[in-house]
This record gives structure tokens, C-alpha cells and sequence, in this order.
């Protein structure tokens, strides 16, 4: 990843999905500003909605509190919009 993000990825090690989801967002995230293209943006909500699964099982787990779930889709959302 070049940018760095306020969601790293090391920061949830060890909590399953979390990691893995939040990386391949990022990585899907920069292809998408560098090449603007219909299947990259589709690539990246694709992966946006399966990171929004991932944090509302880790939520419903006990592992996040609702804040932080809430905080997590507002800045992924804010990311998708720009």
C-alpha cells in the first residue's frame, strides 16, 4: 500500500477477516484512483460491501463497539466518494 490509511490493517491482526478485508480494499482503492475504470470501480464496491460484512460480524462478535463500526463505514464510505 502507498497511502497511508487511518484503518491500518496490522492495527486488527488477529481478528479474523479484518486484516485480510481492509488490505484488499486499500490495494483495490489506489488501482482504482490511478485508473478510473468501470470494472475497477465495480472491483471496489464489491470489496467495500465485503468489508462492511466483515465489520458487522466483528461488531456482532464483541470485537469492535458500535462507534468504531459506525467510524470504519463513514470513512470507507467517504473513500468510495471521493
Amino acid at each position: 500500500m502507498i497511502k497511508k490509511y487511518k484503518y491500518s490493517p496490522k492495527k486488527y491482526e488477529g481478528m479474523l477477516g479484518m486484516p485480510e478485508e481492509l488490505t484488499s480494499f486499500y490495494k483495490l482503492y489506489e488501482i482504482y484512483i490511478e485508473y478510473k475504470t468501470p470494472n475497477n470501480l465495480f472491483a471496489l464496491e464489491k470489496q467495500a460491501r465485503d468489508l462492511f460484512f466483515t465489520i458487522k460480524h466483528r461488531l456482532l462478535a464483541g470485537y469492535i463497539t458500535a462507534a468504531d463500526a459506525h467510524e470504519m463505514k463513514t470513512y470507507i464510505e467517504d473513500l468510495l466518494n471521493d
